[in-house]
């Protein structure tokens, strides 16, 4: 027993000088300059629909958090203005210009609320963890902005988040900021409420005969896009659906109604583009 002592210490102070050596030399290898490092509006070159998607839930709140984001365009706004060509280049410049911002933005939350302590995001070559998180990650795909610092985390107490990005809605992170254990029974994440605002939303209910049919709550709803800072903001958008229905949809009339919720402020914006950029990006090969 005597002489398992000095093993264990010796194991023990040995472990830790390798870990203390390999956290060195990852940031070694990937801002040796061999390749020069991958600016926040190269990786964000390619817009994520899930971006898009964030405009057309929270219009309002999109176009205040993000200088560009009025110029940036969504699908029904396009169709509604018909517009030139000089303005569609605009709006594809808007929305690279807002995607940028969000995700540097998001990530200096991200680092600022220090979840990479609960969450890394480094898939190691050990374990079978490709199974579990996906690919194992290469260095050259952490050769960019937003992995300085270098954010592989210290342990796991929540998922790997290094291919987040698609996994889950928008809606999703949403309900997870205000009330993690609500999409994720197990967690132990504390809520981080202020990243939302009281607001207002129109939604339906859904058919009462589709309801029994299918054995759903009476009571469920569904949102329509859009969430507004008082009620009286949301009944006068509550008329306007009402008033542009199909005629085929006019029975639905009788199930709209303005509920509160909650909607992301521009820093909950920006965290939840960043989450849902995770992994979207990947290293340009060598010529």
């Amino acid at each position: 027993m005597d002489r398992l002592k000095p093993v264990l210490l010796v194991g023990g102070l040995g472990c830790f000088a390798l870990s203390f050596v390999l956290s060195g030399v990852y940031p070694w290898l990937i801002t040796d300059a061999r390749r020069k490092e991958a600016s926040f509006e190269e990786i964000t070159r390619d817009v994520s629909p899930d971006f898009k998607a964030l405009k057309e839930a929270y219009p309002a709140e999109f176009v205040a958090a993000f200088a560009t984001g009025r110029d940036a365009l969504t699908d029904e706004e396009v169709a509604a203005r018909a517009p030139d060509a000089a303005t569609l280049e605009k709006s594809d410049a808007a929305w690279r210009a807002a995607y940028a911002d969000a995700v540097r933005r998001g990530r200096d939350r991200y680092v600022a609320e220090a979840c990479f302590h609960c969450h890394s995001q480094y898939v190691r070559p050990v374990a079978n963890e490709e199974i579990r998180f996906g690919p194992v990650r290469r260095a050259e795909d952490d050769n960019n902005a937003a992995q300085r610092p270098v954010l592989w985390g210290t342990r796991r107490v929540g998922p790997d988040l290094t291919y987040e990005g698609g996994l889950r809605s928008n809606d999703w992170h949403v309900a997870h900021f205000a009330d993690p254990q609500s999409v994720s029974p197990d967690s132990i994440m504390p809520r981080y409420s202020w990243y939302l605002k009281k607001g207002w939303q129109v939604k339906r209910r859904i058919d009462p005969a589709v309801a029994r049919r299918n054995r759903l709550d009476p009571e469920t709803s569904y949102g329509y896009a859009g969430v507004y800072s008082t009620q009286a903001d949301a009944e006068a958008a509550l008329k306007r659906v009402a008033e542009t229905l199909p005629e085929a949809l006019v029975a639905e009339k009788g199930r709209l109604f303005v509920a509160e919720t909650h909607a992301p402020t521009a820093d909950g914006l920006a965290l939840i583009s960043y989450l849902q950029w995770l992994g979207t990006w990947t290293a340009p090969t060598e010529p």
